[in-house]
């Protein structure tokens, strides 16, 4: 703050003792230098890194950033995506058996499993499991697919399907569910019923 002050003040000055330049020194106050190394860059979120580039550069540079935008904007949050064959061999691809096992039970059941159903399946009591799984899933599409906004999700969950507690506190039961498609292209890579 201090030096924002001395600036100000020693423009002041320099105007006063000579008139010629004092809207050189007004012009100078008014411009800004920026300087972004690579590594700056990268910190910052694409958005911001688009948008950077579009005002440097111009939007013609962009057609490729268009066209991921467009594949980007095809992302709902809580909606499930649907997954290719390739897609799902190469999330499927280094999972533990468990989680396959898990996989496999929603291309069995055309998509919808019920939480319960995915705790008796590995013998887990706590309900958090299964969003650890859900967690685990994410992060590795998230890979997969690109995502600059974090948007893409494999399993939803279903609200209306939510059983709750007598006291209406605590979950019981629910649904999970992916889309049909993504049920058939992990089918396909799983080869279910074999495993």
């Amino acid at each position: 703050m201090r030096q924002g002050r001395y600036s100000t003040a020693l423009c002041r000055a320099q105007s006063a003792q000579r008139p010629e330049e004092s809207n050189a020194a007004k012009k100078e106050l008014g411009t800004m230098r920026l300087e972004i190394d690579q590594n700056d860059f990268q910190r910052l979120s694409p958005n911001v890194q688009r948008e950077l580039i579009e005002t440097l550069a111009g939007k013609a540079v962009l057609a490729k950033g268009a066209v991921r935008a467009a594949r980007a904007s095809k992302l709902r949050w809580r909606s499930p995506i649907n997954l290719t064959r390739e897609q799902a061999t190469r999330l499927v691809h280094g999972l533990s058996d468990d989680y396959r096992r898990r996989l496999q039970l929603f291309a069995r059941k055309s998509g919808r499993v019920r939480m319960k159903e995915i705790l008796a399946l590995t013998g887990e009591t706590d309900l958090r499991a299964t969003s650890a799984f859900q967690r685990e899933i994410t992060r590795r599409l998230r890979r997969i697919v690109d995502d600059p906004e974090r948007k893409a999700q494999l399993i939803a969950w279903d609200f209306e399907a939510t059983k709750w507690d007598d006291k209406g506190i605590t979950i019981t039961d629910g649904v999970y569910y992916v889309t049909e498609k993504t049920a058939v292209a992990i089918k396909k890579c799983l080869k279910a019923g074999s495993l």
